[in-house]
């Protein structure tokens, strides 16, 4: 069976390696239309917003009643066009890393589980099979080799059915004698080179003065490499730029000397942790030999990133030549964590699919899942705060992390950076001298997972702040008082963090709750009623940072004749309610919510003719200003579903193009109307700036006018033949590129760095001409200001701010940790869903504490690697676990109704972990400086 594509069906985003890759509509169908035909009536499916409101979740009908929309959900028989058979692969992997690979050994199975084939490393060899570049080499472990890591894939056995994968998995999997090994050799990890080192030195300047030395202002420096490990420069103040950094440093640990500070000196530890995202990892493909075509199902929070990445993988291999037509399927995805953010699984689903013979489909179990899923990286940092024992103020900072990256690379060095950069946490330093260095090792690899590098050192800051506020007998919300960095105070890094910060008021807050303020007398009063209890409260504060440095979002918002809003967006589904979201955005300009929302587009965006030459972090200043004069050029096209990027970034580029169609299309015509119909011949009629103009349930209003309803103003814009489409892409590296654009003729300077038009039904044919086949108009901009290339070396300056407090009860016999009650205050900004950031505050709450009190994998031969973990053994927390009934939030209130939305979805999981561990010293009196603090931790210090 052939399947033949038409424009209709696959949409083509672009040629890559001579091979053209199509984006499919999503199997979840997310644009919601045409669902009422299989499942729902439209009357039902239309109810997730009512009266121009949000009612539920767009996506919610269809979780709720159990709908297809994971990868994981479909079969060959789902998939139109597909031939029914299903076939199934099973990865064998590596469980030890310190001796040779000898091969397989397969004779346990009969006749009825044989493979019909077995891929090897010497496949790949032989066939010039390649990983994509970001993910290393070795995708599979060649015979006569040690593995690189624990989980190294040695091989892929291929299966005509599910009957005979099953019979073979259930005899191969926990068998020891499957994967022969040989002699015992060093570890690989031990022979290779820190996958990343940074860096981070700052002393302040004397009052009103720019810093005497900082990352922003001197730029960053990097040590050389002797035995595998960081060798740092020689300090010299008239030396070479890393010389001189190694100088500063010297003068910020002299403050180690002063005998009039505190010098707190303390060493945490925090654990491998594993993401538990509801789905785990599963593809599926299919090879139409006949219409060379490769079609992929594939869950990954980076599909534009996969499209480029496979058809780098397809320019080799057995089917190089042989494939013209790419089309990937991209469904919702079961969570995600940052777990599935440029994963390596996707491309073990592609290599299966390259050797089958139909259509073959590659899934973990929650086994395989903990054993080669990307993880939490584990942080050991030994942290110096030296703190001023008359003022309590912080003097210097001195930090020296090692970060274990896994086998393999992936975003290490970018955890590395975002650590060491996060653990100032919400306090202003004088000085600071901050190290992190990656170290590979035989672990499974780490990723982006949510955090990313913060959770570990903010929470170890905010446990030595309440350590040091006990040491110095001071309150520990009044030592953080004295601590909090002030609007327009550059963080460790010498870049002023953007916006108004809340701290302040926050801890304001905190002080009065009843949690805090009462918190003494709570204790005396439930351990008087629970003798067999001991009662602690515990406090933390964090604002985590979000973006990349290099985000670069893209939205498409059309509107029809009949007033419907269309949206297309880059962004991916994870569970975050990111389809709802972007749906209200587009109201402040049209009233209403979008009624159509197609996500993780790609396709679209063909049509802005975008090229990227460089890398977006080191670029010189010289090389983007010559760049930039090509209007198709862009620092970044691509923009992953990652490092709380929704709420803030992809509504940017959605409110940005609502925003285009709205001010040069609607209110135009909303104003011709009132002109001509309500007030023919009147002279000198004021209707105000655009930015005036209100929406009511009637329609668009403007001091006094009669309402005008959506779908008139469409109407008409389309009978006119105006824009009724508006394409863009942004980038921004802490700060937005803007660009001048000439639009109906004028020159307009918009935050974006591609723009395309599309226009209404009455077009001109002169109009009509210049669309493309998509139907748009792109313009070339005139002029581009993309943000100095000086600005990577702030490493981030977008914040949002979350604070926890937490009262538990431990059991005297066993240690077993109750969760009382919890409160947070969280500064979202202007929030768009509000039922969303709830969301988002009870998930965090539930993932600090099993970060905090649960979670763990060992490292090494016991750890996930072996392949013999599951959640009979993995800990994560339960409902009893949790205050479920006794947990409360602060949404603060935005300070104007122009305040930017803010990314939240990691920063709400990270104070509870300091906030649980300072409640445990406080029930206890011991301290802990490892994660997680287990019953069995609790009850040795007690006993």
């Amino acid at each position: 069976m052939s399947y033949p594509l038409s424009r209709r069906e696959f949409i083509k985003q672009c040629v890559i390696a001579g091979i053209a890759v199509y984006s499919a509509p999503l199997l979840a169908n997310l644009s919601l239309s045409g669902m009422e035909d299989e499942v729902f009536a439209p009357e039902l499916l239309s109810q997730w917003k009512q009266g121009g409101k949000i009612k539920f979740r767009s996506d919610g009908l269809a979780k709720v009643t159990g709908q297809k929309i994971y990868s994981r959900d479909y079969r060959a028989q789902d998939l139109a066009g597909w031939p029914s058979q299903q076939q199934h692969a099973l990865l064998i992997r590596a469980d030890k890393a310190d001796r040779i690979y000898l091969g397989l050994d397969l004779s346990m199975l009969p006749a009825n589980a044989q493979p019909s084939r077995v891929l090897t490393a010497a496949d790949l060899v032989r066939d010039g099979v390649e990983l994509p570049s970001f993910y290393g080499i070795n995708m599979m472990v060649s015979e006569g080799s040690t593995p690189d890591y624990l989980g190294h894939a040695v091989a892929m056995l291929f299966f005509p059915d599910f009957a005979t994968f099953n019979r073979a998995k259930q005899i191969l999997q926990f068998n020891g004698k499957v994967v022969r090994y040989g002699d015992v050799t060093p570890l690989i990890a031990a022979s290779r080179d820190p996958w990343a080192c940074w860096r981070i030195v700052r002393i302040e300047g004397k009052l009103g003065m720019s810093d005497q030395y900082s990352a922003l202002k001197n730029g960053l420096f990097f040590p050389a490499i002797a035995s595998h490990l960081p060798v740092w420069p020689t300090p010299n103040a008239s030396g070479n730029a890393g010389e001189q950094g190694m100088y500063q440093a010297e003068l910020v640990h002299k403050e180690l000397e002063s005998e009039d500070a505190l010098v707190l000196d303390r060493t945490y530890q925090t654990q491998f942790i594993e993401p538990m995202m509801m789905e785990t990892e599963n593809a599926n493909g299919w090879f139409d030999a006949k219409e060379r075509t490769m079609h992929l199902v594939v869950s990954t929070q980076s599909p534009h990133d996969f499209y480029y990445e496979a058809a780098e993988m397809l320019a080799k291999g057995p089917l190089a030549g042989k494939v013209d037509k790419l089309v990937v399927h991209s469904p919702f995805i079961g969570g995600g964590f940052g777990a599935k953010d440029h994963t390596i699984f996707p491309f073990y689903g592609l290599l299966a699919t390259l050797y089958a013979d139909g259509p073959i489909r590659l899934a973990n179990d929650r086994f395989e899942q903990f054993q080669g899923g990307l993880k939490r990286h584990p942080f050991s940092m030994q942290n110096k705060l030296v703190v001023d024992k008359q003022s309590g103020k912080f003097r210097a900072l001195i930090a020296a992390m090692t970060v274990d990256g896994g086998g393999r690379l992936n975003f290490t060095g970018s955890v590395a950076s975002v650590g060491a950069s996060a653990i100032q946490g919400v306090y202003y330093l004088p000085k600071n001298d901050i190290t992190a260095v990656a170290l590979p090792s035989e672990n499974p690899d780490c990723g982006s997972m949510r955090g990313y590098g913060s959770l570990q050192t903010m929470a170890a800051m905010e446990m030595m702040v309440n350590e040091a506020a006990a040491l110095l007998k001071m309150d520990p919300l009044e030592l953080r008082r004295r601590n909090l960095i002030k609007p327009g105070q550059p963080n460790t890094q010498g870049a002023i963090p953007e916006g108004n910060n809340r701290y302040p008021e926050i801890l304001a807050m905190a002080e009065q709750h009843e949690l805090w303020a009462q918190r003494q007398s709570r204790k005396q009063a439930y351990e008087a009623q629970h003798p067999d209890r001991l009662h602690g409260t515990g406090f933390s504060i964090t604002t985590k940072d979000y973006g990349t440095g290099a985000v670069a979002p893209s939205a498409c918002v059309e509107l029809t004749s009949k007033g419907e809003i269309l949206l297309k967006i880059s962004g991916m589904e994870m569970g975050t309610g990111i389809q709802t979201s972007q749906a209200e955005i587009v109201s402040r300009y049209f009233g209403q919510p979008a009624d159509t929302i197609d996500l993780a587009e790609i396709a679209l965006w063909e049509s802005f003719k975008l090229v990227e030459t460089d890398n977006p972090y080191t670029i010189s200043q010289e090389r983007q200003d010559e760049m930039q004069k090509n209007p198709r050029w862009t620092l970044a096209i691509p923009q992953a579903s990652s490092a709380s990027i929704s709420s803030y970034f992809q509504s940017h580029a959605t409110a940005t193009a609502a925003r285009i169609l709205f001010e040069q299309s609607l209110w135009p015509t909303a104003t011709a109307i009132w002109r001509k119909q309500y007030f023919v011949g009147q002279a000198g009629l004021d209707l105000g700036p655009s930015s005036e103009a209100s929406w009511t349930d009637a329609g668009l209003t403007t001091r006094g006018m009669p309402p005008l309803p959506l779908s008139l103003l469409a109407a008409h814009a389309h009978a006119k033949g105006l824009i009724t489409g508006a394409m863009v892409h942004s980038f921004n590296r802490w700060a937005w590129a803007e660009c001048d654009f000439p639009l109906e003729g004028q020159s307009l300077r918009l935050p974006i760095d591609a723009l395309a038009i599309r226009y209404g039904d009455g077009a001109s044919s002169e109009q009509r001409a210049q669309a493309d086949a998509n139907g748009y108009h792109l313009l070339d901009r005139t002029q581009a200001y993309y943000p100095k290339t000086s600005l990577n070396n702030a490493m981030v300056t977008y914040y949002a701010p979350c604070a926890t407090l937490v009262e538990v009860a431990l059991e005297k016999g066993s240690g077993k940790v109750h969760i009382l009650s919890a409160h947070s205050w969280l500064d979202a900004g202007r929030v768009i869903v509000p039922e969303l950031v709830e969301g988002q505050i009870q998930g965090g709450l539930a993932m600090g504490v099993g970060h905090a009190l649960y979670e763990y994998l060992p490292a090494g031969q016991e750890g996930p690697g072996n392949g013999t973990w599951n959640l009979n053994r993995y800990r994560v927390p339960s409902a009893d676990q949790l205050p479920v009934w006794n947990f409360t939030h602060t949404l603060l209130d935005p300070l104007s109704p122009t305040d930017a939305t803010k990314g939240i979805g990691e920063v709400v999981m990270i104070p509870v972990v300091a906030a649980l561990v300072e409640a445990i010293y406080q029930a206890s009196g011991t301290r802990f400086y490892h994660l997680p603090v287990t019953a069995t931790d609790i009850q040795k210090a007690i006993q």
